[in-house]
């Protein structure tokens, strides 16, 4: 401990002297600003106190993000923003999935923000509010209330599946599809979840239609016709 005090100490006096402006770490391994030698998070406390905080933010680090280098970020609070503004960032950790066989919108479009928080949430994985909320940000919800229809594909006829499943069965949309991506067609998950139980799916499209292989019921097709 009195070691790391010293080079922290000395670190700190480099700035004095020379009037640099580089981030260092402190002895609590949070990022700190050289020029006030307070860390980041004492100003900027809200992106580290909600229940779920982003894994990149772990000891209270900026610089998986964030520049740290380039002038004083006190006279100037523009400095220090994410390294890309893009979804490119968010590949330094996480797996790029845009190449799989579909992949949800937003992840094309390099918006993750549009679901998720970039540092800290009241909701698990960083979501801008509850799965079953969030995704009728952009889906319509007559896609699972109206018993019969003829504005989606999922549909036997005119009956629609979606309200079957996730209308009347009450099944999280998560259970069937995948939030970012999947190597079968419509972000249907190889793997779904039903509460505890897990159940595979195997989804096989055709010209007006489909079929399902499902562990939770007989293997069933559809046709719009």
């Amino acid at each position: 401990m009195e070691t790391l005090m010293k080079k922290t100490v000395f670190a700190l006096s480099l700035v004095f002297l020379f009037g640099s402006t580089c981030y260092v770490q402190s002895s609590i391994a949070a990022t700190v600003d050289a020029v006030t030698g307070k860390p980041c998070y004492k100003c900027h406390a809200s992106k580290v106190t909600a229940p779920f905080v982003h894994s990149g933010l772990a000891d209270k680090e900026c610089t998986p993000c964030h520049n740290t280098t380039g002038g004083n970020h006190q006279s100037n609070h523009s400095l220090y923003a994410v390294k890309d503004k893009s979804s490119k960032i968010c590949y330094e950790c996480h797996d790029d999935q845009t190449k799989m066989k579909s992949v949800h919108p937003p992840l094309l479009d390099n918006d993750c923000l549009v679901c998720h928080a970039p540092h800290a949430s009241n909701f698990k994985y960083q979501l801008g509010m509850p799965v079953k909320q969030l995704c009728f940000e952009c889906h319509e919800r007559s896609l699972v209330t109206e018993k019969e229809t003829k504005n989606n594909s999922f549909r036997d006829g005119v009956t629609n599946l979606h309200n079957i499943h996730a209308g009347e069965n009450k099944i999280p949309c998560l259970t069937c599809h995948d939030i970012h991506a999947s190597d079968q067609l419509h972000l249907i998950r190889k793997k779904g979840m039903n509460g505890k139980e897990a159940v595979t799916i195997t989804y096989t499209a055709t010209d007006k239609g489909g079929n399902c292989t499902v562990s939770c019921h007989d293997a069933t097709s559809y046709e719009r016709k």
